[in-house]
């Protein structure tokens, strides 16, 4: 088994050349970020299967790695190596090694503050869609993009997918749901995040249909129709105000 990090920041460098490379320590897979392009055709998602997948390896392998990363989903606060390190107990040495490979896989970026003369200090944030891991691979989402747009395309397409939603959103339902808060928890418990707000907007901090979202907007109509199923009848009418940062969206609720 592998050594655990903390003897790894303690012990020398390892060497690995005479191993072959992993997708661990290969160059970083494809282009770009994970998300995949809005303005590419359907038929061209198939083509980052293997690189995405390489990605995810990289990025999940390595206990330490994989436990910074989360830590990033679960809070998108900016963060310098020393808080990353103080948070996992690792030396900042073997954070910033963490902390680099993210960001060459394409789940970080770095943004710069002033440090020390000539030497800006790195500051790190999340930039990357879910990391998603389908062997054999699924790609639910290229399913759920297509018919979309297909809805997009049909008279009263905006009222129809909405209707779509709603219909999911009673099926979901808890029977006697006596706040909106209680009313939302069947999509909490498929790892939907909402906040309640006292202007009636509900703040969705990590939407599950984001990435679907971000390559066609009517999705936002859909997922605005599920919470009006989740409400009920005399429930409320839901209005989407659009993304609100990566993997967030807001709606407000009007109610009857």
């Amino acid at each position: 088994m592998p050594c655990s990090d903390g003897a790894a920041g303690r012990k020398p460098p390892l060497d690995v050349s005479s191993h072959p490379a992993s997708p661990d320590r290969l160059t970083p897979a494809g282009s770009g970020r994970p998300f995949f392009d809005p303005t590419a055709d359907v038929t061209d998602h198939g083509k980052r299967t293997v690189p995405d997948l390489e990605r995810a390896i990289g990025a999940l392998r390595d206990f330490t790695r994989r436990d910074i990363l989360l830590r990033f989903y679960a809070d998108h606060r900016t963060r310098g190596v020393d808080e990353v390190a103080r948070e996992a107990g690792i030396h900042r040495s073997v954070a910033f090694e963490h902390l680099e490979r993210l960001v060459a896989l394409g789940y970080l970026e770095v943004a710069r503050r002033r440090g020390l003369p000539g030497k800006p200090a790195k500051l790190y944030r999340l930039t990357a869609g879910p990391v998603q891991i389908s062997h054999p691979m699924r790609r639910y989402d290229v399913l759920a993009e297509a018919l979309a747009r297909s809805f997009a395309e049909l008279q009263d397409g905006e009222e129809k997918i909405r209707e779509a939603g709603r219909t999911l959103g009673r099926g979901l339902a808890v029977p006697g749901a006596r706040s909106t808060s209680a009313a939302l928890e069947p999509l909490i418990e498929l790892g939907g995040q909402y906040e309640i707000e006292r202007d009636g907007r509900i703040a969705c901090t990590n939407c599950l249909f984001a990435e679907v979202c971000s390559r066609a907007r009517n999705v936002c109509l859909f997922h605005a129709g599920t919470i009006e199923g989740l409400l009920g009848a005399d429930g409320a009418d839901v209005d989407s105000l659009g993304p609100r940062g990566p993997g967030a969206c807001a709606y407000h609720l009007f109610r009857r």
